[in-house]
């Protein structure tokens, strides 16, 4: 789907691009160091992260509501990669009540190569003023946005994982940004104060993401993402394709949380039914086997597909769907009128999928 979806990015790019311009206020300096720094002990007894090291971000644009999407070049210390971030905070992050507490990030990826911009941060899409809207209404969290470059150059796509020999493009999503997240925001420590959506590609890597780091991220929205890993970088290299696919990603997290055979109340009956997930209907939830996993790992993935997607595409991710939904894995499956679209994708985000996450996210708490 990464290759299909090139014509659709080269235009959303366009747009975005568009958007560097014709604001008021593009460039202004923004910093979001604390004014006041929680007090030690406040910052040991909880899982709220402080920030520890605030830079001065760039305005990209500025919404209605007075919140505005910032940008900043950063060079990645582990991946050695250098790149562009976006990043909103919703107008609640700001208020005297919440100064103390955490707020949830969401990640989000754009779709076929992503490189040199992001075109998630852009008035198009309008994803901020979305989020926004959603969340006055109850039907979101308020989410940090956090909006970075998804591969290292225009010729191709890393498939968000360390390529031998080539930049460290899984290690830029899954450390380096996180990194200047939670140096220039509060954050919680819990994997659910962090989640992905995605379009095509950036689907892919989100739904990768939280199947290979379950400690780290809990739950991905990914619109029309591939089932495998097919990067031409890979060419050479299968021990580490498969390394990276979700399907091996799945099945070693599934294996890592599953009960010890003591454990088991049904251990050793015979005749004892096994539930499957492939009688689960993909419209709805598929939640996994009963028992605590050993690692307290939990995950969840939301599938974005549109009724004219390629129908073997459609399949392998079906497929790909049943095989891993046990566990500590739950998924579904949600439908919508159309083709692969990164606009569709983010239509239907609103239409349910958003209020979905934040459900099984954690939110920012008051202070009393």
């Amino acid at each position: 789907m990464k290759h299909r979806s090139a014509t659709l990015c080269a235009a959303l790019v366009v747009s975005a691009v568009a958007a560097l311009s014709g604001c008021s206020s593009e460039g202004d300096p923004v910093s979001f160091a604390p004014k006041q720094s929680a007090k030690p002990e406040e910052s040991k007894a909880s899982d709220v992260l402080m920030p520890t090291h605030p830079r001065e971000w760039t305005t990209q644009r500025e919404l209605p509501d007075g919140t505005r999407v910032v940008r900043t070049d950063l060079a990645g210390p582990k991946s050695g990669f250098t790149g562009r971030v976006w990043a909103w905070v919703p107008k609640q992050y700001g208020k005297p009540e919440y100064k103390d507490s955490a707020f949830p990030v969401l990640m989000a990826l754009p779709g076929a190569v992503g490189y040199p911009t992001n075109y998630f941060f852009s008035k198009e899409f309008r994803l901020q003023e979305r989020i926004g809207e959603a969340a006055d209404k109850g039907e979101s969290l308020p989410f940090i946005v956090v909006m970075p470059v998804l591969n290292a150059n225009k010729d191709t796509y890393y498939d968000g994982s360390d390529i031998p020999g080539q930049p460290k493009m899984g290690t830029w999503i899954s450390d380096d940004v996180p990194d200047l997240v939670r140096e220039n925001f509060r954050t919680y420590a819990d994997p659910k104060g962090w989640g992905f959506f995605g379009s095509s590609s950036g689907g892919y890597v989100g739904m990768k993401m939280v199947l290979q780091y379950p400690e780290r991220f809990s739950v991905a929205i990914a619109g029309g993402p591939d089932a495998a890993p097919d990067s031409p970088l890979w060419n050479g290299h299968p021990k580490e394709k498969q390394e990276n696919s979700p399907a091996w990603l799945a099945e070693e997290l599934i294996k890592k949380s599953s009960p010890t055979p003591s454990s088991s109340p049904t251990s050793g009956l015979k005749g004892t039914p096994k539930s499957s997930p492939a009688s689960t209907p993909a419209s709805t939830p598929a939640s996994g086997a009963t028992g605590s996993p050993k690692s307290g790992s939990k995950v969840a993935i939301s599938f974005l597909m549109g009724t004219k997607e390629p129908k073997q595409e459609v399949a392998a991710l079906e497929k790909l769907r049943k095989e891993i939904t046990k566990g500590p894995i739950e998924t579904r499956v949600t439908s919508f009128e159309g083709g692969h679209d990164g606009y569709k994708y983010t239509d239907t985000l609103f239409n349910g999928d958003l209020k979905w996450m934040s459900d099984r996210m954690r939110g920012p708490v008051a202070a009393k």
